[in-house]
């Protein structure tokens, strides 16, 4: 139900409107043509100056729709936008001074301010201002205490703890717990400043200087781990693992720095630069409490009160990072070019460790992670018109990521163990200093066959090798997939069939292979203390390679045709398949991603035009993976590859998605002696994401359909469905000044699962509740403004 105040709103804002139509459209038709032939006269001689003033009114509330362009609560919002421009090299003067002011959208939380003054060919300064706010959810609910943005969260002295059983079922709250709950309404702010300059000292060398202050405030969505233990004063113990989502501040600030000497000469050019970027984080932390305990454990029950259990997670650390950067070019002859560039960054992290935290098992042997990071980068390209008709290239690319961090191992309390108990259990994970080194060349050649119908043939190889400095696990591999090699040929074919048609063809085949080292230890998963007898292969089953490094064979093809029917009437229509096949015994099999866009437009009169577009895509993924079944369970882990026993019971899984989109744009102007101008665009877009598994080694088919437990079987498709209707209409009033009165409905349809699991009674053992819902909202938008032109 809509209050009073609201109702108001809506009337005043539809009264506007109305009065804004009268007057639109009761003033005189006065001729318009040669008043509009005098303004493109001028506007040859000086600028046109304008600034925007109206209000925009929006009647439904959704933070999704609101999500970057800030129209996000049932209000009116300013409409403010000015774009003024001047100095002595217009309006017919002789000389090259100019400045300029701009604004957009000052009336919305994403504004943007900007101003510039320069003296044309010698130098230039121009400051600039914007914001940007993120609404990411609005039904984000919590029992905790803290603000959004803050690095403390806590729950009420009262809201005792929750029996954390092990059905769902036993995670019940009670009068006094639900209404703990309360509304966070989680954003993240952007506030972005910059300052630039450039001058000319001759023809030959320029300088250029640019700066950006960027400031982020907010939070997100972040799920916290709890820790068992027995750390209580009632006694018993804490639930491991257990879920609250918190929010998660992002306290942040970047200042980048870019300066570049430029040179210029007869056949040459050459650039020197510095890129600098110097990130802080506010806070070094952010804590939240456990209220989750064991079944078996003690009760402390509301009104309580209880010493909550208190979780601990480090935050993004500070970093920097200092580049030089070189690139030019040269002309050996009109026929011959070399361009060529180099970088070398040096980027560092050296924030200290979290002191005093409970689920360090041992002191950590360094205090800080001294991170140390070198990136290198070096491309070439060599271009040769050889002949009237063939045109040769080769070019080169060297990418080295360089991480010369120390390594160490670092002991902790399994997230599942009790601390100080008999059961307490050790794990442990070595920092991999992770770096890599890709170089990839490519030679071409582009043959003109006839008027109007060329090829070109391209090949292309590439290289990338991985590995960890220093690696704690002496003597040991830290990578699974140590390195790929992947060739690509290439063939594109384009016909000029006739002034009208152009047509393109092409297809590439790439294969990849990969490297393979089953009996590597990873950072992760295995290192054992104090025994030493390390698990392989990321205690993964012997042959799963994980998709994005496997070997792979992938066929792509594309197609597109443009035809000018009539002088009236364009069409476009292109196409695109990939298939890749994936060599791996198990993980990713194959995959497929197909598409076809279509496009028309018409103009049916000088000032009246008509456009439609219709897009659809498809991609397939399957997958093969294995569970124990009668094999011991420890079956996927062994100190070396040999000794891994493959999985005896195989599933299958695959992945659709499909996407959908439709739309049509009218445009009509020279109404009413010229001065009205009327858009359409009504747009339709519908996405389907499908989920299935087949498990045939399952006993029966009650597995399979059980809803709590989908061990098998298909998942409810995730929806999304969107609708958009715009319309707007502009009449000019007069030779300065013009109306504008606009109109957009938008209504989005979604529905994803993974939202039930976030409602109360419904969440998962050990998760509290947020009430998030999958996204929905019909929202309807109407402005109007004024545009005063000089």
């Amino acid at each position: 139900m809509k209050t009073g105040n609201e109702k108001m709103k809506v009337r005043i804002l539809a009264l506007a409107v109305q009065s804004a139509l009268f007057a639109m459209f009761a003033f005189p038709l006065t001729t318009y043509a040669e008043d509009a032939a005098n303004d493109e006269a001028a506007a040859l001689k000086r600028p046109t100056n304008t600034v925007e003033l109206g209000v925009t009114g929006v009647f439904d509330s959704s933070s999704k729709f609101g999500e970057y362009n800030g129209l996000k609560k049932s209000d009116p919002y300013g409409i403010g936008n000015f774009d003024i421009r001047g100095g002595n090299a217009y309006d017919g003067g002789d000389g090259t001074y100019r400045w300029g002011v701009k604004g957009v959208d000052l009336g919305t939380s994403s504004r943007t301010l900007g101003a510039t003054v320069g003296n044309q060919g010698l130098w230039n300064l121009s400051v600039g201002y914007d914001e940007l706010r993120h609404n990411n959810i609005s039904d984000y609910k919590t029992p905790q205490q803290g603000s959004m943005g803050g690095n403390n969260f806590t729950f009420p002295a009262n809201f005792g703890t929750i029996n954390a059983a092990a059905a769902p079922s036993a995670n019940s709250l009670n009068a006094i717990q639900l209404g703990a709950f309360h509304n966070g309404n989680v954003h993240t702010d952007r506030k972005n400043g910059s300052f630039s300059a450039d001058y000319t000292f001759n023809p030959q060398f320029s300088f250029q200087f640019d700066f950006n202050h960027l400031e982020q405030s907010g939070a997100k969505l972040l799920g916290t781990g709890s820790l068992g233990g027995v750390n209580n004063p009632a006694g018993g113990t804490w639930r491991a693992e257990g879920n609250n989502i918190i929010m998660n501040p992002t306290n942040y600030t970047t200042d980048t720095v870019n300066l570049a000497l430029n040179w210029i000469g007869n056949k040459g050019h050459l650039t020197l630069g510095y890129y600098g970027s110097f990130f802080q984080d506010g806070y070094d932390s952010v804590s939240s409490q456990n209220v989750f305990r064991n079944a078996a454990g003690f009760a402390c029950n509301s009104p309580g009160p209880c010493s909550y259990q208190t979780t601990v997670m480090s935050t993004a650390p500070d970093n920097s990072l200092h580049q030089i950067n070189l690139s030019g070019g040269y002309a050996f002859s009109s026929a011959t070019k070399l361009v060529a560039g180099f970088s070398y960054g040096y980027n560092t992290q050296n924030n200290s460790y979290l002191s005093g935290l409970s689920e360090i098992a041992s002191a950590a042997p360094r205090s800080s992670l001294n991170g140390e990071v070198i990136t290198t980068h070096a491309d070439l390209k060599l271009t040769h018109q050889a002949t009237k008709d063939l045109g040769l290239s080769v070019g080169f690319k060297f990418n080295e990521r360089d991480n010369r961090s120390p390594s160490n191992l670092y002991q902790f309390w399994a997230i599942n163990s009790i601390i100080a108990s008999a059961t307490n259990k050790i794990d442990a994970a070595a920092n991999a200093p992770y770096s890599n080194r890709k170089i990839q060349v490519e030679v071409a050649g582009d043959y003109r066959i006839s008027k109007g119908q060329n090829v070109r043939l391209a090949y292309e190889h590439e290289d990338i090798f991985r590995w960890c400095n220093n690696y704690e696990v002496i003597g040991s591999n830290c990578l699974v997939n140590p390195s790929n090699i992947e060739d690509k040929l290439g063939v594109t074919y384009r016909l000029k069939a006739r002034e009208d048609v152009n047509f393109t063809a092409g297809y590439t085949f790439a294969k990849r292979n990969a490297g393979f080292d089953g009996n590597a230890i990873t950072p992760l998963a295995g290192l054992e203390v104090p025994t030493g007898g390390h698990d392989v292969n990321a205690q993964n089953y012997p042959g799963y390679i994980a998709y994005p490094y496997a070997r792979r064979d992938q066929h792509l093809v594309k197609a597109g045709v443009n035809w000018q029917v009539t002088e009236k009437l364009d069409l476009g229509l292109n196409g695109r398949l990939t298939d890749d096949t994936y060599s791996a015994t198990l993980g990713v099999q194959d995959g497929r991603t197909s598409s076809i866009n279509l496009d028309a437009s018409y103009a049916y009169t000088e000032n009246g035009s008509i456009s439609a577009y219709f897009s659809w895509q498809n991609s397939e993924r399957n997958l093969k993976a294995g569970a124990a079944g009668i094999v011991p369970a420890t079956a996927n882990t062994a100190t070396s590859y040999a000794a891994l026993i493959a999985p005896t019971n195989i599933w299958t899984n695959q992945l659709e998605d499909d996407s959908n989109a439709i739309g049509i744009n009218a445009r009509q102007s020279g109404l009413l002696g010229g001065k009205l101008e009327l858009i359409g665009d009504l747009s339709y877009s519908l996405d389907n994401s499908k989920y299935s598994t087949q498990a045939p080694y399952t006993s029966g088919a009650t597995l399979c359909s059980l809803s709590t437990q989908l061990t098998c079987g298909s998942t409810p498709d995730i929806h999304s469905e969107l609708i958009s209707l715009r319309l707007s209409g502009n009449y000019q009033l007069n030779k300065h000044g013009k109306v504008v009165l606009g109109y957009l409905f938008q209504h989005l349809n979604s529905n994803d699962y993974y939202y039930n699991g976030l409602q109360y009674g419904y969440t998962p053992n050990r998760v509290m509740p947020t009430f998030e819902k999958s996204p929905n909202y019909s929202v309807n938008v109407v402005n109007l403004s004024y545009i005063h032109s000089f």
